[in-house]
């Protein structure tokens, strides 16, 4: 089975454990480059924010709603989700109310925090390679894109993690790509999919899609 074919609960769990490995790595590897780039500090405050919240006692499984909160309330800040969110819904976001978008944003958030939650452990033996920057980031730079290769016992992974200013000159996280796999466009091709399958009904999808159905 390919990523493109996953379904979305799969994907979410594809995508959190490289987001968390990802995070995980750039906090061990960005002091040793002498990374100065903002979108690298701050996936490193992230990454320190996480592993204190690990480290406090907040059982993820016994306490599932309250662990979830606070992976929320970390990376509220630093990922992108309403613009994620509307690019998986592409033009089948258009007709849609701004309760509607925000509903669809919310449990797609949900989704992706609540698989993250549970896939940050369980990470060893590893072998990183972080490829620095071709050049210094500029301060105008609205974009760019960090380059990990992840060896483990399973073999090389390579992520693409992409960072954007948004108008507030904040950096979000927007998108992943692993190995060559579009994670955002995977996500907006498959709900596409879904939506012609319900012959053109974009809110029994996305109501498929928030109770994990599809």
């Amino acid at each position: 089975m390919t990523l493109r074919n996953l379904t979305p609960s799969h994907l979410f769990l594809s995508v959190t454990k490289i987001f968390t490995l990802s995070t995980l790595l750039f906090a061990l590897t960005s002091q040793a480059w002498g990374v100065d780039s903002a979108p690298h500090q701050l996936v490193q405050e992230t990454t320190d924010k996480v592993l204190v919240l690990l480290k406090s006692g907040v059982d993820p499984v016994a306490n599932a709603d309250k662990f979830i909160a606070d992976v929320s309330d970390i990376l509220d800040p630093v990922v992108a989700f309403d613009y994620i969110t509307r690019g998986v819904l592409g033009r089948y976001g258009k007709g849609l109310s701004e309760q509607e978008l925000a509903q669809f944003s919310y449990s797609f958030k949900k989704g992706l925090v609540n698989t993250y939650g549970k896939g940050l452990s369980g990470f060893q033996d590893l072998v990183i390679q972080v490829k620095a920057p071709s050049e210094p980031l500029s301060e105008d730079a609205r974009r760019t894109t960090v380059v990990q290769e992840i060896t483990t016992s399973s073999g090389v992974t390579k992520v693409s993690y992409t960072m954007a200013k948004n108008r507030q000159d904040e950096w979000k996280m927007i998108n992943l790509i692993l190995n060559g796999i579009n994670f955002g466009q995977t996500f907006r091709g498959q709900f596409a999919a879904a939506v012609e399958k319900n012959s053109g009904d974009v809110r029994k999808t996305i109501e498929e899609w928030e109770k994990g159905t599809l």
